[in-house]
């Protein structure tokens, strides 16, 4: 196997997406179960709900901030490794 440029830009950004993926998966799931916790707790008004929801708060907002700062990674590493396909596709993507 050569592990020419090309090669070497694909590898680097598979890594990059299998590790951004985990932090929107996470994010969509925890939002989901903010809400429930949220409504738990203006339904009963009982605090563990409110001390639960305020602890998994705190995971959310790192775990987002994580996911922002591994997407603007994936942006930037298409600009660099994929500049041709970044001009064709860059109204879609919004990298333009």
């Amino acid at each position: 196997m050569e592990f020419d440029a090309f090669f070497l830009a694909r590898l680097q950004f598979a890594f990059t997406v299998s590790f951004h993926i985990i932090f929107p998966a996470i994010t969509i799931g925890l939002a989901s179960y903010l809400v429930v916790l949220e409504g738990l707790w203006l339904k009963t008004r009982n605090p563990v709900w409110r001390s639960l929801y305020q602890f998994w708060l705190k995971i959310f907002a790192v775990n987002f901030g994580m996911g922002v700062v591994s997407g603007l990674v994936m942006a930037y590493q298409f600009g660099t490794n994929w500049s041709g396909f970044s001009q064709f596709a860059g109204s879609i993507t919004g990298l333009c």
